[in-house]
């Protein structure tokens, strides 16, 4: 991909602005609330109520912008969207479905925009001064974490980790390696653990992402899992 021209930057960091300004009361918020990740207000997560030009496949999406320490028009790097639709994220009965029960036909559950390339999830949290950090599989994956007092940075999965992510894990003690728990999450952990020597795959058991374990027994257990 050719790099954006600084009105595409400028545009990125306008519609993640509208779109966060959407979120409060939105389904997108009772959607977060529901998986336990209401308190990430720092994440800076929006709602497609009006689509910004170009994102019109996206209304009504969980917005996701990968917001960057920088200011300006390089505040937003991308941004990615989550299908939130009733009727594929609800029961029959309106209850929420759990997330690996969701029925997303036809469509894929994540989207991104056209020609961006992978890239990982809140690069601010790579400026913590704790000696260690957690490196999961998806988002939302990130924000539990995060929420749960760890530094977290996501990635999309496997296939979208790319050469030059390698440097930026170099400085810390130890990386948390949080890969879904399914054969496609391990494979996850065994490739990035290949490339850093600092990795640690910490296996949540089966069926269970970092923000189903943090959901379901809590952050202190989850960080008491990392030995934390």
């Amino acid at each position: 991909m050719s790099k954006l021209h600084d009105s595409q930057k400028a545009d990125l960091v306008t519609a993640a602005k509208r779109y966060a300004t959407n979120y409060q009361g939105s389904p997108a918020e009772r959607y977060m609330a529901h998986r336990g990740l209401g308190s990430v207000a720092k994440l800076r997560l929006g709602y497609v109520s009006e689509p910004a030009v170009g994102h019109e496949l996206h209304r009504g999406r969980l917005a996701i912008p990968y917001w960057r320490p920088a200011g300006g028009i390089h505040a937003v790097a991308t941004i990615r969207f989550r299908c939130i639709a009733d009727a594929c994220v609800r029961a029959p009965d309106g209850s929420y479905l759990p997330p690996h029960q969701e029925k997303h036909e036809g469509h894929g559950k994540y989207m991104g925009l056209p020609g961006h390339p992978p890239r990982l999830f809140n690069t601010a949290a790579l400026l913590t001064s704790k000696p260690y950090i957690a490196l999961n599989e998806g988002e939302l994956d990130g924000a539990a974490v995060e929420g749960a007092d760890v530094p977290a940075v996501g990635t999309p999965g496997v296939s979208s980790w790319r050469d030059h992510f390698d440097p930026a894990f170099a400085g810390f003690e130890i990386v948390f390696v949080l890969g879904d728990g399914d054969d496609a999450g391990r494979r996850f952990s065994a490739k990035v653990c290949e490339r850093l020597p600092n990795a640690k795959a910490v296996d949540l058991g089966d069926g269970y992402d970092a923000a189903r374990f943090i959901h379901e027994f809590g952050p202190a257990k989850f960080r008491e899992r990392l030995g934390l």
